[in-house]
């Protein structure tokens, strides 16, 4: 498949060059926050930056594009995604992940956790209830053991569900 032939939205450079800049913003943000708060946002804005950086370098038709393309594999001759979704499609998906962090805040991430699992696994993946319900509380499960009782860290309770409230913003 040449480069004609590839859907021009697929090979647009908007996708890493919008995720950059929001990586860029999330890391200039959390500069903010205490000094071992910030690591941890540093280090995912950092590589996420790295990897939209690439990611817009081997979309140019030049030699370096072509060698990130061959030696990363970062081609659209041989894509995972076979098909080319529509922008109604799209849209759910970020309206899903929009409402997913609108929840982290309001409720808190343990109770978003399984809900979000849950709810997309059958709304948008159209998996069987009790599969979806049990990923969900298995999710769940390894965050509380991890997070909370090994790690003795307590997760955002949200807005609503927290003693907090709006004192932690």
């Amino acid at each position: 498949m040449t480069s004609q032939n590839i859907p021009r939205k697929i090979r647009a450079i908007w996708p890493p060059l919008l995720l950059g800049a929001a990586a860029l913003g999330y890391t200039i943000w959390a500069q903010d926050y205490g000094k071992v708060a910030r690591l941890m946002p540093t280090v995912v804005g950092a590589v996420t930056i790295l990897l939209c950086l690439l990611d817009m370098v081997s979309r140019l038709d030049n030699r370096v594009g072509r060698a990130l393309q061959i030696g990363l594999g970062a081609d659209f001759n041989n894509r995972e995604m076979t098909h080319d979704p529509t922008v109604r499609s799209e849209l759910m998906q970020i309206g899903w992940m929009i409402g997913c962090i609108v929840a982290f805040l309001l409720i808190g991430i343990l109770p978003t956790i399984p809900l979000f699992i849950t709810g997309y696994m059958i709304l948008r993946g159209k998996q069987p209830w009790l599969a979806s319900l049990i990923s969900g509380l298995v999710v769940l499960g390894f965050v509380v053991v991890v997070f909370e009782i090994l790690l003795d860290y307590r997760l955002y309770r949200g807005v609503l569900l927290g003693a907090e409230g709006l004192g932690l913003w």
